[in-house]
């Protein structure tokens, strides 16, 4: 076990700490009043936001193997260590299933790089989000990890690392909370609510939505904008009145539209029996979540009406019914034929996969947004399977390409990012002209995952081999003020027992050399969270370097300390 050691505690850090990290009930209280003393100011002293900005945070649970989904090209100076340390899940560049060639703009540029260090190669499965790179879409953000302080080799021993540092639950976690060094109290995209509702003065529904049920990353301190679950349907309805009240209600939106049946009049006693005021507290508490749940449903469903009246101009269904434009984007990304499905089943879209109906209804709910009232949206999407430790995939001399997991989930992300893309672009098409319209450049999607796996594989024979628990993995960025073509951060050497690899181990975990908070923060200030509140959120951060206007220098490890190179997003 490391010794922990006593970290240097600046006035500016003091103040985050103490609204962020605080312990015990008296730290507790303590810090949601001062989150919420906070919030009075911001909302006296701050105008309301004026523009529309969507983040979405993709979790990849389970720890992608990163290794195989951004790996060295031909002339990369970490080639040769790929070709030596990976095995049997080696990727080659050539035979019957390629990877996909791709030349990080930012580093062909760069005097200081390596020479080839500007060459990539992507997953097989990855075609699409190759072309997403290369149309300046999609950047990658290298080597980005949990981080109690900056670490290295040298000093793997002696500072303070992440507790339980190749444990899922716990990475998870970590990644989410930003604080790797105190117990979770709250998400770093939950701390961004607290500090932006004050200003999302409009807002019908809480500005937090995941379509992953209850997360940690969206857990605020304070409840002025908790996380709101919606399923891959839309909102969650009361059970046994049938799809949207159908069986109970002539109008969804109205709830007083009922029909002359046994299921109407059960739901206007229940819907009377919510409408009572309570004297008791708890009574009175249960039937406000109760109201507020059914008035949500009326504004999803109201947004989903909206996103849904925008029609595909060539997809029809098996009765010749014109697709929403949405739904039709992912089915033929899908290999999927509209004509093939009737658009009005409730079951329409259950043969896609759960992560591209997770994105499918987050651009719904961005498509149909004005009925929300949100200025501000965090959105939240996963998907597992990422836990590779077998059946991976891979190959060896005589046996070719052995197909495994890993192709599956990249296809998966691969199709799902291409759709959701694809709509983006299609909405800004779709609203030009319009009042308030949809701007490519009003989203941005994130991702995470637990950590990355070791370079060494498990075992030699492709197929059942695999790769096990690392740390430092590759993150992605999408959206229109994303610099896109580029890569940031610094890219391992890929020798297992280097400088870049923890010690004692010769499996090739990459120690990071950029923090959660340093990928993470760029995304809040682009929110618009001002500098002051940047360090609210993110209470370590001032124990790294500023990742704003952060430069490339691969020099050595103290110089890419000092210069993260996390400068990935334009305007902020």
């Amino acid at each position: 076990m490391n010794p922990r050691k006593k970290l240097p505690l600046t006035r500016r850090a003091f103040m985050a700490k103490s609204a962020c990290s605080a312990m015990g009930l008296t730290g507790m209280v303590n810090t949601l009043a001062h989150m919420k003393l906070m919030q009075g100011a911001l909302a006296n002293s701050s105008e309301s936001l004026g523009d529309y900005k969507a983040l979405v945070v993709l979790f990849l649970f389970g720890a992608k193997d990163a290794n195989n989904f951004l790996m060295p090209g031909l002339l990369h100076p970490g080639r040769s260590n790929y070709d030596a340390h990976r095995g049997v899940l080696a990727l080659p560049t050539g035979g019957n299933n390629p990877t996909h060639p791709i030349v990080a703009s930012n580093l062909a540029t760069a005097r200081s790089a390596p020479v080839g260090a500007e060459f990539f190669e992507l997953h097989p499965a990855l075609p699409d989000v190759k072309t997403l790179f290369d149309d300046g879409d999609l950047s990658i953000a290298a080597n980005v990890g949990t981080l109690v302080v900056p670490t290295k080799a040298s000093t793997y021993d002696t500072v303070a690392l992440p507790p339980q540092l190749f444990s899922h639950s716990d990475q998870q976690n970590q990644w989410q909370s930003s604080l790797p060094d105190k117990p979770f109290q709250s998400g770093w995209c939950g701390r961004i609510a607290d500090i932006l509702h004050p200003r999302n003065t409009d807002s019908e529904i809480s500005m937090s939505v995941s379509l992953s049920g209850i997360n940690d990353i969206q857990a605020g301190l304070t409840q002025v904008s908790p996380q709101y679950s919606v399923t891959k349907s839309g909102a969650i309805s009361l059970n046994g009145y049938g799809t949207q009240y159908s069986s109970a209600l002539g109008n969804s939106q109205d709830k007083h539209s009922y029909k002359s049946n046994t299921s109407a009049k059960r739901l206007k006693a229940f819907q009377d029996i919510m409408d009572y005021t309570h004297a008791h507290l708890f009574e009175e508490g249960y039937t406000n979540v109760v109201r507020q749940a059914r008035e949500n449903e009326g504004y999803v469903s109201a947004s989903l009406e909206e996103a849904g009246a925008w029609l595909h101009p060539t997809a029809v269904d098996s009765r010749g019914s014109a697709w929403p434009y949405i739904p039709a984007t992912f089915l033929i990304q899908h290999g999927i034929d509209p004509a093939t499905v009737n658009s009005s089943s409730n079951n329409a879209l259950n043969i896609l996969p759960n992560l591209a109906r997770q994105l499918l209804k987050i651009a719904q709910l961005m498509a149909g947004r004005r009925c929300l009232g949100n200025r501000r949206q965090l959105f939240f999407c996963s998907y597992g399977g990422h836990d590779t430790h077998g059946d991976q995939g891979g190959y060896s001399t005589g046996n070719g390409y052995v197909a495994g997991d890993l192709d599956d989930n990249m296809t998966v992300l691969n199709d799902a990012l291409k759709a959701f893309n694809d709509c983006m672009h299609e909405l800004e098409n779709h609203e030009t002209g319009q009042d308030d319209a949809f701007s490519y450049n009003d989203f941005i999607l994130a991702s995470h995952s637990d950590f990355n796996r070791t370079l060494t594989p498990n075992g030699t024979i492709p197929g059942p081999a695999g790769s096990d628990h690392a740390w430092g993995t590759h993150v992605f960025t999408m959206g229109g003020d994303v610099k896109g073509g580029n890569v940031y951060g610094y890219y391992p050497d890929l020798d297992p027992a280097g400088n870049w690899s923890t010690p004692g181990s010769s499996r090739g975990r990459w120690i990071p050399t950029c923090s959660v908070e340093q990928f993470s923060a760029p995304l809040a200030r682009w929110m618009g969270v001002g500098d002051p509140e940047i360090a609210t959120i993110f209470p370590n951060l001032d124990r790294f370097t500023s990742p704003f206007g952060s430069t490339y220098n691969p020099a050595n490890y103290n110089s890419m300390l000092s210069n993260p190179h996390m400068d990935y997003l334009n305007g902020i």
